[in-house]
């Protein structure tokens, strides 16, 4: 907590605050800010009698999005572009701070994680997707508290970064264009094309969680072994 408590006395520092290194930061906070917002446009889109924006029709199966579905979609890509925005501009500028490694990453799994549940919800994705997803980051990142106790420095993988791409890439074209819930899709053909990226996210997900785990027990291994 001190460590968090001081961090933040820094940023707050009203010279601080509106210099151009803090940009990062006030972005992550900003899309902190926006995830509940996106989250609960999308559940209160279930209200029935919502204005429709647009719709059409595939072999019986309806696709839809009403006015507050659409507000959600444009705030969830304004929020992706914040994290790659103020990734980008941290890494040219090395405008990296202790705030920003701390809460960058917990504004993304804030955001994709709560745009993922409230899609299970929504029965638009199959529910077991997002508690796959949630339960690899929750194990992943046990394993990096631990070896960051014990100093041991794993490398973040390609394939975590492609589930991140993915994932976003995925939540777009569902919000967007294909948001059929299950049981209205008559056709199964539909319904995988919709969560395509989706199921790739997934393998990515879990291919980038084997892969920080075996790193981190052959580093504790060899550890041990020295």
């Amino acid at each position: 907590m001190q460590f968090y408590s001081q961090d933040m006395k820094e940023i707050l520092n009203s010279k601080k605050l509106f210099s151009k290194s803090n940009i990062p930061n006030i972005l992550t906070f900003a899309r902190i800010l926006l995830a509940p917002v996106v989250i609960v446009l999308l559940l209160c889109s279930k209200i029935n009698d919502l204005p429709k924006i647009y719709h059409f029709e595939i072999s019986n199966t309806v696709f839809e999005i009403n006015i507050l579905f659409l507000l959600g979609a444009i705030f969830f890509v304004i929020a992706s572009i914040t994290d790659w925005l103020d990734g980008y501009l941290a890494r040219k500028n090395n405008w990296i701070s202790d705030f920003g490694k701390l809460w960058d990453p917990i504004a993304d799994k804030i955001l994709i994680n709560g745009v993922l549940i409230s899609l299970g919800y929504l029965t638009i994705i199959p529910i077991w997707i997002p508690i796959i997803m949630i339960s690899r980051d929750t194990i992943v990142d046990a394993t990096r508290m631990v070896a960051a106790s014990k100093k041991i420095i794993i490398a973040a993988n390609i394939y975590g970064k492609l589930k991140t791409v993915t994932q976003m890439i995925a939540i777009i074209v569902i919000i967007f264009a294909f948001n059929a819930p299950l049981e209205q899709s008559e056709k199964w053909f539909y319904w995988s094309i919709q969560n395509l990226f989706m199921f790739i996210a997934l393998m990515f997900s879990i291919i980038s969680g084997i892969i920080y785990e075996i790193s981190f027990l052959s580093k504790q291994k060899m550890i041990k072994n020295s």
